[in-house]
């Protein structure tokens, strides 16, 4: 396991494609390595708003690979597991050991929903198949609106109680301020991280690590700004009307509207379908949306 302390923004990146929807590997090294400027501490690819369910587990190693050897910090990606098939999330995790990632943000299989029982079997037979090929740390992923599978307390305990060795955190995505408090009030050896810009300042003063989440795209160094002073009530209200805009227009592909139009690059607004780009008139209501809270240009 790596001794890096798991906290700050991780931005939950957006997966550029091409206009044949296979991942654009320049473009997407491009946007990791403005993030990382920008103020983010880490990158998770590959998750939800990076269409992590939308490729194959073959493209998303090859992308990582193809990252890799163009020189991409592996001890700073925490990429997402999100399949059905146990045998791709095996496949994924020792890969994401053998790439040198910090840890894997692991998606419960979702297809089918799940009983406790049934998580806690799933991690087990996780981690005892990936035994000698990794020891990667892993995050729960916790966003039961997509999943159907939620981490309640009972069921992380669980899963402390096993595999408390390998489980560096949770990314609590409910957007429930309550929740993300009871999470770090109940597992004080976990990082903990909320996927929502307004319970961000409340989580850190409390002892939460940080967020991850899609936001830091367009908005990484506000979004660190608000992590190092969690006090700052006008930067907390500009970017919770910016994330009312957001999931206003679509989330993911609004995120990659505002990319397209900030950086002038048409490219970055393409989805995988069923995921439609914005139109024209959308994304021009969203930018007026953004420059109303004082937003100008790329964060």
């Amino acid at each position: 396991m790596s001794n890096v302390t798991l906290k700050g923004i991780v931005a939950a990146s957006v997966t550029p494609v091409t206009a044949d929807f296979r991942i654009d590997i320049v473009r997407l090294k491009a946007h990791i390595d403005h993030l990382l400027e920008n103020g983010c501490s880490f990158i998770s690819t590959f998750g939800t708003t990076g269409e992590g369910a939308s490729f194959s587990t073959a493209q998303k190693l090859e992308a990582l690979k193809a990252l890799t050897a163009g020189g991409v910090d592996m001890g700073r990606q925490l990429p997402a597991i999100m399949t059905p098939s146990f045998a791709d999330a095996v496949t994924s995790l020792i890969a994401y050991g053998e790439l040198g990632c910090r840890a894997a943000l692991v998606l419960p299989p979702f297809y089918y929903g799940a009983s406790e029982d049934g998580v806690v079997a799933f991690f087990d037979a996780l981690i005892e198949r990936t035994k000698g090929h990794t020891e990667i740390d892993l995050v729960l992923y916790n966003i039961p609106q997509l999943s159907r599978v939620r981490f309640t307390q009972p069921l992380i305990a669980a899963l402390m109680r096993k595999h408390g060795s390998r489980i560096a955190g949770i990314k609590d995505s409910t957007g429930d301020l309550d929740n993300g408090l009871m999470l770090v009030k109940s597992f004080p050896e976990l990082a903990v991280f909320t996927g929502d810009d307004r319970v961000l300042p409340t989580l850190v003063k409390t002892g939460g690590a940080g967020m991850i989440g899609g936001m830091p795209n367009v908005f990484a160094r506000d979004l660190r700004a608000l992590y190092d002073n969690p006090d700052d009530a006008g930067l907390l209200e500009k970017q919770s009307r910016r994330i009312q805009a957001v999931d206003a227009y679509g989330s993911l592909v609004a995120l990659k509207a505002a990319l397209a139009h900030y950086r002038n690059d048409e490219s970055l607004a393409y989805a995988v379908p069923p995921l439609v780009a914005l139109n024209q008139c959308d994304r021009a209501m969203l930018i007026e949306l953004f420059e109303r809270t004082g937003y100008r240009a790329a964060a």
